[in-house]
């Protein structure tokens, strides 16, 4: 035990002295956001922020590097990466009952990047390689076939190229892929700990418990990286690297209560504050304006004028060792009633048709506010569904001569080159049903590129609903479901009937001539 607290002592020693080293021009903050639903479901938001400067960022291309890890910092030199964002999701976000947030995501993972580079292709697939790599994921097959460009979604959050760099030749552009059928589990989760500066040692992510994460009904961690500019013209650019982890869980289910508390959701309390992060601090959000009592009682306490209150816990040296936060409530029901105030938009994605040849893909859209709202539809198809855009159709449930539809932009797709691409801008009417709906016929493909499971089906990955949330917000968007189609299908036993069937033959028959070659024959003399 001794020697435990000999080797963590200094552990935290070395990281006060790289901290002290890198405080002039990097910074690292720590924020966990908890928020607890009407239907007492509990999310939890971690938040690891770090800020390199300019001069830090300069410093790392000659291979100094200090809070940003060095794997991400190679990665992003050698192919050209300016802004870069990658989630592994496990589970479905109810925009219904939780709201809108920006760490949402489509289920399996979500890739999308922006580069600067003339061959930007080549630079993709070393991303999605390198990464594949880094996050021990299935992101190397993310190739052309499943790559996508789009135009009017996914706009930059950091300024990539000021306007006197701004070049043909170096002119930004986006790739966006994803892998619906990725399944997210704790191989994902070390490697990403491992980037952060205390990993769990200390901070928040010492509540990191895989158990109580992947039971949740929603887990999502992503790595965020953009750049940000640092003076008014933008010539200085610097680094905002952030990784989030989000995760959904349902104190009801785990003790059959509505209270709960960080070693009740997680198993584990807060320890001590990461010695590297210069702010640590807990926000927790409650839904009620009374009926709950904090626990322990917060320093910071104030109302959002939503109905929501928000407790504020500074973590810092001197905070106490397991520190545990939780609620109590004194009404134990649960509300699992819908708040279209705040939940006014709502998306639903079904497969139409029948039989194995041809079928077709809508999707619906809900405003339930009594104002339009304009959004942006974006979906990547893969090449194996054979879309029509002639039979592309959208429509309202209210006010047929409403011009609905904006800027329409459709990339069709090329067998094993690339996927179909479309984007849509929509003036969704006040109180309406929008339904855009389109057909396509099935592709035969070859039997080696089923899956292994082959009888399951294709993934076909989520469809992007962007909109802007409130006045002054950014962007929100919103996922829809993931569907599985199935295509037409070989038998797959009837090679192995043909293998072992040839097998056979081929060891009769050469069973039976080694058997003449070898053995000698001799006349059997019988004594009487």
């Amino acid at each position: 035990m001794a020697w435990t607290n000999l080797v963590l002592t200094t552990i935290l020693g070395l990281l006060l002295a790289l901290h002290a080293a890198a405080a002039p021009e990097e910074s690292y903050d720590e924020k966990l956001k908890l928020t607890q639903f009407k239907d007492g479901k509990v999310l939890a938001e971690f938040y690891f922020t770090r800020f390199i400067s300019p001069s830090a960022v300069k410093k790392a291309k000659d291979n100094h590097y200090t809070l940003l890890p060095r794997s991400i910092g190679e990665i992003i030199q050698s192919f050209g990466v300016k802004e870069l964002h990658l989630t592994f999701t496990q589970g479905t976000w109810n925009h219904e009952k939780w709201g809108y947030s920006p760490l949402s995501a489509p289920g399996g993972v979500q890739l999308w990047s922006w580069f600067e580079t003339a061959n930007v292709d080549s630079q993709w697939k070393g991303l999605t390689h390198a990464l594949a790599g880094l996050f021990c994921a299935s992101l190397n097959f993310i190739d052309q076939s499943a790559t996508a460009e789009p135009l009017l979604s996914f706009r930059t959050n950091g300024t990539v190229t000021s306007a006197s760099e701004l070049t043909e030749s170096n002119s930004p552009q986006l790739r966006y892929g994803s892998l619906p059928r990725e399944a997210v589990c704790t191989e994902n989760l070390t490697p990403w700990v491992k980037l952060l500066p205390c990993q769990t040692k200390a901070g928040i992510a010492s509540l990191f418990n895989a158990y109580r994460l992947f039971d949740g009904n929603f887990h999502s961690m992503g790595t965020h990286l953009r750049p940000i500019c640092t003076d008014a013209m933008c010539e200085q650019r610097g680094i905002e690297f952030v990784q989030t982890l989000a995760v959904v869980l349902d104190p009801m289910r785990l003790d059959n209560r509505k209270d709960w508390s960080l070693q009740t959701i997680f198993e584990r309390k807060l320890d001590s504050a990461c010695p590297v992060a210069e702010n640590t601090q807990i926000v927790v959000t409650v839904p009620e304006t009374s009926g709950f009592t904090f626990r322990p009682s917060p320093p910071d306490v104030k109302q959002d004028g939503k109905g929501h209150t928000i407790a504020t816990y500074p973590i810092h040296r001197e905070t106490p060792k397991n520190m545990d936060v939780g609620i109590t409530w004194s009404n134990p029901t649960v509300n699992h009633t819908i708040d279209r105030t705040h939940s006014y938009i709502r998306a639903n994605r079904y497969l139409t048709g029948y039989g194995g040849e041809r079928g077709g893909l809508s999707v619906d859209l809900y405003n339930y506010r009594s104002s339009a709202i304009p959004v942006t539809y974006f979906e990547s198809i893969p090449w194996i569904l054979k879309l029509y855009l002639h039979t592309l159709k959208v429509e309202t449930s209210v006010n047929k001569s409403t011009a609905v539809v904006g800027d329409i932009f459709f990339q069709p797709a090329i067998d094993r080159g690339r996927p179909s691409v479309l984007e849509m801008q929509l003036t969704l009417p006040p109180n309406s049903t929008t339904t855009i709906s389109i057909e396509f016929d099935k592709a035969f493909v070859k039997y080696t590129e089923h899956p292994p499971d082959a009888n399951r089906g294709f993934d076909i990955g989520a469809a992007v609903i962007s909109l802007r949330a409130d006045e002054g917000e950014q962007n929100t968007r919103i996922y829809t479901e993931t569907l599985l189609i199935s295509l037409p299908t070989p038998d797959f036993s009837m090679p192995y009937n043909v293998i072992t069937l040839t097998c056979t033959l081929i060891a009769l028959f050469f069973g039976s001539m080694f058997n003449l070659l070898t053995r000698r024959f001799e006349p059997l003399t019988i004594k009487r």
